[in-house]
């Protein structure tokens, strides 16, 4: 079965609107987001303009800035982006989830979750992770073993992959190599989550065949990255009208 994330972003779209609207209900302004675009790589552009899209057909405030003065809710540096702007965003407005500290899980990561989450109908005892990238394979494995997961990471000195992927009730796999896990490297009965961007990790159509859910690429993880990312956004805006209302009302 593939995994329609289309399907389930537009239902994340529609609560968080009505969470948008209470907002401003109660603060008479939007929840809005800096981002920080640093040069002019042509992809960079491409994906803060679809983040300002789909910002805007949920009501959010959207701002370009080359440095951090701002007062938005939230702040993120589009990647490649300078790291020393990423280490000097406030914990509360990293909303990225990039540094150690903040209370924000990276947008992929939330995204995985929330996949996983709509097709798990019972207990999954083993999770392996194959990479263990700094937005995706490496905070996912860090959130499952917190979570009491039983989480076998894999990365790119992993001898014998497929002894590994095989162990997998739930199989996760952010590498950029396209088309790395064939078939024979999945256990029958499987999740398997392709993290893949633009091109599939995964060999979709011989996999299939042998697991319970999978995810395309495109149509899988990657509709639900940005409303992930502006899930997280949202909350932070919450939680800055929660601080001011305690701080105003000791």
């Amino acid at each position: 079965m593939k995994i329609d994330g289309k399907s389930i972003a537009k239902e994340k779209e529609t609560e968080l609107k009505l969470r948008v609207e209470n907002f401003k209900r109660l603060t008479g302004r939007s929840p809005k987001l800096a981002i920080i675009l640093a040069g002019d790589d042509p992809a960079s552009k491409i994906y803060v303009a679809i983040k300002q899209k789909k910002a805007r057909e949920l009501g959010i405030d959207t701002e370009i800035r080359q440095d951090l003065n701002t007062n938005a809710d939230g702040i993120i540096v589009q990647l490649p982006g300078p790291e020393k702007l990423i280490l000097q965003i406030p914990l509360e407005k990293d909303v990225d989830g990039l540094t150690v500290g903040s209370p924000f899980l990276p947008a992929t990561v939330k995204a995985v979750l929330t996949v996983i989450a709509s097709v798990a109908k019972q207990s999954l005892e083993v999770w392996v992770v194959v990479g263990q990238g700094r937005l995706v394979g490496k905070p996912l494995a860090d959130y499952l073993e917190k979570q009491g997961k039983k989480v076998i990471r894999c990365d790119e000195f992993t001898t014998d992959l497929k002894l590994h992927t095989l162990k997998g009730d739930v199989l996760i796999v952010a590498t950029g190599k396209e088309k790395l896990i064939t078939a024979d490297m999945v256990k029958p009965g499987a999740i398997v989550i392709d993290c893949g961007a633009p091109k599939p990790e995964v060999d979709t159509e011989n996999v299939e065949k042998i697991a319970a859910a999978i995810t395309p690429v495109p149509g899988g993880v990657g509709p639900l990255t940005v409303i992930s990312l502006l899930e997280n956004l949202i909350q932070a805006a919450y939680n800055t009208k929660i601080t001011h209302i305690e701080s105003t009302n000791p």
